[in-house]
């Protein structure tokens, strides 16, 4: 009996048998005809991977034909020369294919960032239009995770100019705190602005400045404190207190009703062994003044002759009494820009080249100021034309780290709820967004803006205003 093995190759040989009969009309050909078949199939495959690879060569040595990015609504590169299109609809809806000067042009265009690369093949035959954009707008754009948020600090460093001489530069380094110096805290330092010669008084954070020296210095006890120079753009972008000066009184010397013998312009105090309160005569009043206020006013050299007959200008004793029965003048309500009530302890300041920083987190609350710093990088830093042509003074270098950029909102003070936003770059200016969609266009609409005080952002040179409607202007 036939095994399965037997039945098998029985069954094949007929099969193969039957096959030949069909394609070749021959039962026992010499040759399978399926071996043919192999080869035809295998040539076929070569054939076809030769002509894949003879494309493929010829779309890299002559590319073109690609119309993807005429619906692709991005910023058009060429590839072979890095020029930007944009491919967008003129007032009769039809699309027209416009260079552009820069990146913030083209994505304010086109409301994207976005870039597709394109051949010059594939752009030719496209009529060009007009060259539109924003002439010197941003021409590379940080990603949104790239965005700096944290605080600014604004220094003031000696630097040596060509002939020699050092001078103070100021220097705003943004998205990051000073690494190193003193903070002063609550103590106070005198600076000097170099370019106008005035006198400061720095602390808590403000500036004061001093009007009249001699009597402010003598008064307060500062007669030999040192006075660190400083640029005015460090001081300009400090809050500003109100001025340190002899308190003003008119008809000095003159009789006064508000107490019996006194003269306007004396100063008086009462003293309860405990504490000490002073008060100016006036016409007709008198008004409380601080400790401070009293020991410079009483340092005037004027007064002497004016009030006191040329005897020394000292407090008279005044019974609580009699200040209690006396008209007064109502104090002021208490105000942020006020100087300090008492002569102020002097921070440790090693000399007058002494590099000072304030550094701000935001626009609420005031800068902490630092003395002996150093600031990395400054020097590296792009310089400024150092005046706007309005003549608003500029910091002298603005550094930002490269790659990066921040987004600002410039508060006019401390409780403003919104101000005008600014793209801030690595190239250290400034360029004004007009609106949300600009920023959205800008691919920042996610990023948070940092707010900082307008006295400090307008330290900063300022580039053009970025807005879809600007960017649609030939150039």
């Amino acid at each position: 009996m036939a095994s399965r093995r037997d039945l098998y190759q029985s069954y094949q040989f007929m099969m193969q048998r039957l096959v030949s009969g069909i394609v070749l009309r021959e039962t026992d050909p010499p040759q399978s005809p399926l071996r043919r078949m192999g080869g035809a199939a295998f040539a076929s495959v070569m054939i076809a991977i030769l002509s894949l690879a003879a494309a493929g060569v010829i779309g890299v040595i002559k590319p073109g034909g690609n119309t993807t990015w005429k619906d692709a609504n991005k910023v058009i590169v060429e590839e072979e020369t890095g020029t930007r299109y944009v491919y967008i609809p003129n007032d009769q809806g039809v699309k027209e294919l416009h260079p552009v000067p820069n990146l913030a042009s083209a994505a304010l265009l086109v409301s994207t960032k976005d870039v597709i690369s394109v051949s010059q093949n594939s752009l030719a035959g496209t009529p060009r239009a007009a060259r539109i954009g924003i002439a010197n707008a941003p021409d590379s754009l940080p990603a949104a995770e790239s965005m700096l948020t944290g605080p600014w600090t604004l220094c003031s460093l000696p630097a040596a100019t060509t002939s020699g001489e050092e001078v103070p530069n100021t220097a705003l380094v943004v998205g990051r705190e000073k690494s190193t110096g003193v903070p002063i805290q609550s103590d106070a330092v005198l600076v000097r602005d170099t370019e106008t010669n005035t006198l400061h008084l720095v602390v808590d954070g403000h500036q004061y400045p001093i009007k009249q020296e001699d009597a402010v210095l003598e008064g307060l006890g500062l007669r030999n404190a040192p006075q660190v120079r400083v640029g005015t753009a460090w001081l300009s972008a400090l809050p500003a207190g109100k001025d340190l000066e002899p308190y003003p009184v008119a008809n000095r010397g003159a009789p006064s009703t508000a107490l019996a013998g006194a003269k306007i312009g004396e100063v008086r105090v009462v003293d309860t062994g405990s504490s000490k309160q002073y008060y100016v005569v006036l016409a007709d009043k008198i008004r409380q003044l601080t400790a401070a206020e009293a020991q410079i006013t009483l340092a005037d050299p004027t007064l002497s002759q004016s009030v006191y007959a040329g005897g020394p200008a000292v407090a008279l004793a005044l019974s609580a009494a009699d200040a209690n029965s006396a008209p007064r003048q109502k104090p002021p309500a208490n105000d942020p820009a006020d100087p300090p009530a008492t002569a102020p302890t002097m921070a440790n300041v090693s000399s007058e080249r002494s590099t000072m920083c304030a550094s701000f987190k935001s626009q609420k609350g005031v800068p902490e100021v630092a003395v002996q710093a150093t600031v990395e990088g400054a020097e590296l830093a792009p310089a400024t034309p150092r005046r706007t042509q309005d003549g608003a003074v500029l910091a002298d270098r603005v550094l930002v780290n490269g790659g990066s950029a921040a987004i600002v909102e410039s508060m006019l003070s401390p409780t403003a709820n919104t101000g005008p936003k600014f793209l801030v770059t690595d190239e250290g200016k400034k360029y004004a967004l007009k609106d949300t969609a600009a920023v959205q266009a800008l691919g920042y609409g996610d990023v948070k803006p940092v707010q900082m005080p307008a006295s400090l952002v307008a330290r900063i040179p300022s580039g053009p205003s970025l807005d879809s409607d600007a960017a649609r202007q030939p150039l």
